[in-house]
């Protein structure tokens, strides 16, 4: 029963993120606005493109809390590995929280600018700054439960890990790739700036390459669990 959940949660959890693309993609925003636009560029884009910006942002919210359900399977999965004795798991569990949260509340801005479009240029223009540098610069949570991760299957005392060992070095790797957001609070142009190569785009790859391949071995997990063999010998073989 509890693998079942397990897989329920690892899928319900991944379905967060296409989503969340199609979300942003349909607001325009997968490719976010320059932030060196004025302020009345801003305010133009929050009136013309008003219903497009509420509908995909309204999908991108809505799926938001699926990403509750992936930080449970995360959790569960550090909780397989190190048979439930360790403060990591409420550690992963409190830093996913809070990355649920960040998502929310920056969608609930651009929701707030395109509610009353009729607000001073201004204004609309400190909403768009404010959520899109949440959005795109507060990524600690991201990679303490990257961090978190990678420790768990370094240390897995196994002798065979229940998750390749390779799959911590990817952790490291992604939360280094998410790490250049942070820097999106300094550059209003080039690499760094929110809408940047490094500050979006390696981000946005970095996150999901991370998400797809621990949704596969936690799926692989439970799926060796169900079937009542080890599921150390299974995972491995892949």
């Amino acid at each position: 029963m509890i693998e079942r959940h397990q897989r329920f949660c690892v899928w319900a959890g991944f379905a967060f993120a296409p989503t969340l693309l199609i979300g942003l993609a349909i607001a325009g925003f997968l490719q976010p606005p320059s932030p060196a636009l004025d302020a009345a560029s801003i305010a133009q884009m929050f009136a013309e493109d008003r219903t497009r910006i509420r509908i995909g942002i309204w999908i991108a919210t809505a799926g938001s809390p699926l990403l509750a359900f992936y930080v449970a399977a995360l959790s569960h999965l550090i909780r397989q590995i190190t048979q439930g004795h360790s403060p990591l798991i409420t550690a992963q569990a409190v830093a996913g929280n809070c990355l649920l949260l960040e998502f929310i509340f920056p969608q609930m801005l651009w929701q707030a600018a395109a509610y009353r479009p009729e607000r001073g240029a201004d204004f609309l223009l400190m909403l768009n700054d404010v959520a899109w540098l949440c959005y795109v610069g507060i990524v600690g949570t991201a990679i303490v439960q990257m961090l978190i991760l990678a420790i768990a299957i370094l240390q897995d005392q196994r002798p065979e890990p229940l998750v390749p060992r390779w799959c911590a070095f990817l952790c490291l790797w992604c939360a280094f790739g998410v790490a250049g957001g942070s820097l999106c609070i300094f550059f209003t142009t080039g690499p760094f700036a929110w809408n940047g190569i490094i500050a979006w785009w390696v981000l946005v790859f970095s996150f999901f390459i991370w998400m797809v391949t621990m949704a596969y071995y936690m799926s692989r997990v439970c799926s060796v669990a169900l079937l009542g063999f080890p599921s150390n010998l299974m995972v491995n073989s892949q």
